[in-house]
């Protein structure tokens, strides 16, 4: 990391001494440390480096920048910015601390100071991630935390002037709900921002692991350990399927386990059969009856042995009943999690939207994937959703998207072959194209029922020697290691999986404008392209005829969707907000919760019986 204006050094050495990597640079470093002895042996120093000149850094140098303090000094605050920008990594973070608005004119402070909604204009126009980024006014501090962002917009699209929030805005540089219009008050308190435990509410154990004396203005936020929390996942078929679902479930659990928490997984599973996906160690899975609800208090005799103080419910059908009829009898908070389009289980008969409404409503904390979900619900629901992305793991090898002259090279599609996945269109489409890239291959990984209809069609199509099933495996990655272009033809999904390995891969994507889930991964024209049956230009032919014979086009396409991938749905960024969210849940208890769901089903629960000892302990 690099500490930027070293001042007093007690950052640098806080996170030096919490075992970071450290940089640092400064004028005048004498007056402001007698002996440079107090600095840590291991700080790197560079003393009179200009901030808009860092020249002897390399592009991307750093995980974490550190600026407290410093640009108010700075009269090219753009310049400086940019080259803060140029030397952090793709999924770094930027934190800044900046004065905020006062009448004294002090020398050196070139700038009458600041206020959050400033700082947020002025970081959206450098470039960086201001849509997740956080930001709070503290004491004499105006802070920021921020990503590196997809750089700056163009320099022909802002004029500096009357209208450009509304561009940014309108470019999507500043987050969703924010109101970013001309005039806008900028005196705001916070943005994003929680307090997992406010600074004056540290216990003593931990301020004297500070350096003496330590100035808000140059001292590294205190790291915060959370409590540990005792969590249980309901994941029905991590014993069955290698799903979505599932494959989110194990994550979620093994990455909680990972940080500390005591996590349990509940599963529905008659056969008892050990989880398809590799646990931590340390989590307990327990298989309870399959059926209707009828063995509900089998459920909750276990979850009650279980001694949890959370219930996490992973799975978007009638099951999500028997959670919240459980969290309910145990008193424990529950987060709901709907991991897919809500569409999807009411047009197949799964899930009726008032049975949705009435589960959701028994929830402590509601989770949906993406933003355009949010309104499929009422507003008095809002106050309980949270939107978190799914996550997935880097690339062990990042993929070739230029391929190799002379050898064949692949369009990539992964899924489960059933209708909705579309699969059949990509065949007709590739079918088309094959004549003018003989040397491409499509390369279809997965298993279903439309499998044998699939491979009839290629023939049919005169394309099955081109066409490769692969079927069902374990490792996808693999597969995406060995393509240069990856293609979804879903007709709708929850949140994309495949798509976001394939990007984690650095493979230009293309995805279909039907599935309005697919522009949360895919910006058309920049990580892929998006097709549409209706305008020929961009129909899906002609999108893998562009990619095809554009070898450049897919280095830079699949550069920019890694860099997406790496800043926006990496794994320690979704996880931590996925934590933050469990935290909160645990902390709000029961407040949210209703009797009408428990009233509907009491003659029901009523009727049964507890089970024996044995059968609630096996």
């Amino acid at each position: 990391m690099l500490d930027i204006g070293l001042g007093r050094g007690r950052a640098a050495n806080a996170f030096a001494a919490a075992g970071w990597s450290v940089s640092a640079t400064g004028f005048d470093v004498s007056d402001y440390i007698s002996d440079t002895e107090d600095l840590a042996e291991v700080i790197e120093l560079h003393e009179g480096i200009d901030i808009c000149d860092m020249s002897i850094f390399e592009d991307e140098s750093f995980d974490v920048i550190w600026c407290a303090h410093v640009v108010e000094h700075v009269l090219d605050t753009g310049r400086a910015l940019a080259e803060i920008r140029r030397i952090l990594k793709p999924g770094g973070k930027f934190f800044i601390s900046v004065p905020p608005f006062k009448p004294d004119i002090v020398g050196g402070h070139v700038k009458p100071g600041w206020n959050v909604g400033l700082l947020m204009y002025v970081l959206a126009v450098a470039g960086f991630d201001v849509r997740s980024g956080a930001f709070i006014r503290h004491g004499y501090n105006i802070f920021g935390a921020v990503g590196r962002g997809t750089g700056p917009l163009p320099r022909h699209v802002l004029r500096f002037a009357n209208g450009d929030l509304e561009l940014l805005q309108r470019y999507g540089r500043f987050p969703e709900d924010f109101d970013a219009q001309q005039g806008f008050d900028g005196d705001i308190p916070s943005w994003n921002w929680e307090w997992q435990q406010a600074p004056e509410e540290l216990p003593p154990a931990k301020q004297a692991q500070m350096p003496e004396e330590a100035a808000a203005e140059d001292a590294p936020p205190t790291h915060i350990v959370r409590k540990r929390m005792k969590i249980a996942f309901f994941v029905p078929w991590i014993t069955k399927s290698r799903g979505g679902t599932e494959n989110v479930g194990q994550a979620m659990a093994n990455a909680m386990a990972e940080r500390g928490h005591e996590v349990q997984i509940f599963t529905f599973d008659n056969d008892r059969a050990p989880s398809r996906w590799p646990l931590d160690p340390t989590i307990r899975l327990w298989h309870l009856p399959e059926g209707e609800p009828t063995d509900d208090l089998l459920l909750m005799a276990a979850v009650a042995q279980a001694n949890v103080e959370l219930i996490v419910g992973l799975h978007m059908n009638r099951t999500f009943g028997r959670y919240v009829r459980c969290a309910h009898r145990l008193g424990l908070p529950v987060v709901l999690s709907e991991h897919i389009d809500p569409r999807f289980p009411q047009r197949i008969g799964a899930f009726t939207e008032d049975e949705r409404l009435t589960f959701f409503s028994g929830a402590t904390k509601i989770h949906l994937l993406v933003e355009a979900f949010r309104k499929t619900l009422p507003e008095s629901f809002q106050d309980r959703i949270e939107v978190i992305p799914n996550t997935v793991p880097p690339a062990r090898r990042l993929a070739e998207p230029a391929g190799v002259d002379g050898e064949p090279k692949t369009i990539l599609a992964v899924c489960r072959l059933v209708p909705r996945k579309n699969v059949d269109q990509l065949i007709r489409a590739f079918a088309k194209i094959l004549p003018l890239v003989p040397e491409w291959r499509l390369r279809i990984v997965g298993d279903g029922p439309e499998l044998g209809r699939l491979q009839s069609l290629a023939k049919e199509l005169g394309v099955a020697d081109s066409v490769d099933f692969h079927g069902y495996t374990d490792d996808t990655y693999v597969c995406y290691e060995k393509a240069q272009i990856f293609c979804s033809a879903a007709l709708f999904e929850g949140f994309p999986m495949t798509t976001l390995e394939a990007m984690a891969h650095g493979l230009p994507c293309v995805g279909f404008a039907a599935c309005n889930e697919i522009y949360e991964l895919i910006s058309c024209g920049e990580t892929g392209f998006v097709f549409s049956d209706r305008v020929a230009h961009q129909s899906l032919e002609a999108r893998l005829i562009e990619l095809t014979q554009g070898r450049e086009l897919r280095n830079r396409m699949g550069k920019s969707g890694l860099n997406k991938y790496t800043e926006e749905f990496g794994e320690n960024y979704v996880l931590d907000k996925w934590e933050s969210l469990f935290f909160k849940a645990v902390c709000g208890g029961l407040k949210y919760l209703s009797t009408e769901l428990i009233e509907v089903h009491e003659d029901r629960l009523n009727s049964f019986a507890f089970a024996s000892d044995d059968e609630m302990l096996n």
